[in-house]
């Protein structure tokens, strides 16, 4: 585990989950008391089924010590960091889940607000320890250790029956959510209504025109409000401005098609998603990809065989 843990890795590691169209990992982990870790936050939520060997884990100001059979919920950029307890090494899978496999991209979505938000914005749900001895572990281990099974063998329909598991498990992980905070996610939910509403209908506008000319002014002409407010929607229904919403969505699409169109070039692919500068677009794409276009693609490339 000699990596070097810091948000560049973490970043890409979250571009390069959403750009696969299965933003999940399944990883098995073995650490050992000479191996260092720095504390560290991500975008994906994870689940730690702890399998041999003691852990302490840190997350936050809250320490856990982790026996083997445990498991551990930890939050959307909650900071943590886990080591050996003792001299022995130990073992683990990681579950690594982005939100938007849990309940899709759309942020203005009504399921996502009431379901998805109060659990990833709650400061006071930054993790979940099931030990094996807690009322919930029988609920929650089975949906693991299939989430686990299915993507080792990765028999066909793998991916659908993940996401089952992963809504089963939600729900559980939901349910822990402190007393105060399902109300205060209702009162969330009541005063996003409007929001999110609005912002669907721009996002839904966005994605049919995103390869055209787009401005402000045709975007909130579409939800039939000013530029003003079609800002403030944006940013109180998913922290973005709309024109931040766009860009991000044409890089997204550009770098689908990079993945799929091997023949097209960059600057036929910058065109094909709305931009009329490569260079221009070369700088958007790096400052969501941390990579240019090219340095992109050739990432996806096989290794050159050499010849003997």
């Amino acid at each position: 585990m000699n990596q070097d843990f810091n948000s560049d890795f973490y970043t890409k590691r979250t571009q390069r989950l959403l750009i696969s169209g299965y933003p999940l990992e399944v990883s098995k982990i073995e650490c050992h008391t000479s191996d260092i870790r720095d504390v560290h936050r991500h975008d994906e939520v994870e689940f730690l089924f702890h399998i041999k060997g003691e852990a302490c884990i840190t997350c936050s100001q809250k320490k856990i010590l982790v026996h083997e059979g445990d498991i551990l919920f930890i939050n959307q950029l909650a900071e943590h960091i886990i080591f050996p307890a003792g001299d022995n090494s130990i073992i683990l899978y990681s579950i690594l889940i982005h939100p938007t496999f849990i309940l899709g991209f759309d942020q203005s979505d009504f399921l996502f607000h009431k379901y998805l938000t109060p659990v990833t914005s709650s400061n006071a749900f930054e993790c979940l320890h099931i030990s094996s001895g807690h009322h919930l572990y029988q609920q929650f281990a089975p949906l693991l250790k299939q989430i686990i099974q299915l993507n080792s063998a990765q028999a066909c329909g793998y991916e659908l029956l993940s996401k089952a598991c992963i809504l089963q498990l939600w729900k559980l992980v939901y349910d822990q959510l402190p007393d105060s905070t399902p109300v205060s996610a209702k009162a969330v939910l009541r005063n996003a209504g409007q929001d999110a509403h609005r912002v669907r209908q721009a996002v839904l506008y966005i994605q049919e025109h995103f390869m055209e000319p787009l401005t402000l002014d045709k975007i909130a002409d579409s939800i039939l409000v000013s530029k003003s407010e079609c800002c403030r929607c944006f940013k109180r229904a998913i922290g973005l401005s709309p024109i931040e919403y766009l860009m991000k969505y044409r890089i997204m699409q550009s770098a689908l098609r990079i993945k799929q169109r091997t023949s097209e070039s960059i600057s036929e692919i910058a065109g094909t998603v709305g931009f009329n500068n490569t260079s221009y677009y070369s700088k958007v794409f790096k400052k969501f990809m941390g990579c240019t276009p090219s340095e992109y693609r050739q990432g996806l490339l096989p290794p050159a065989s050499h010849s003997q």
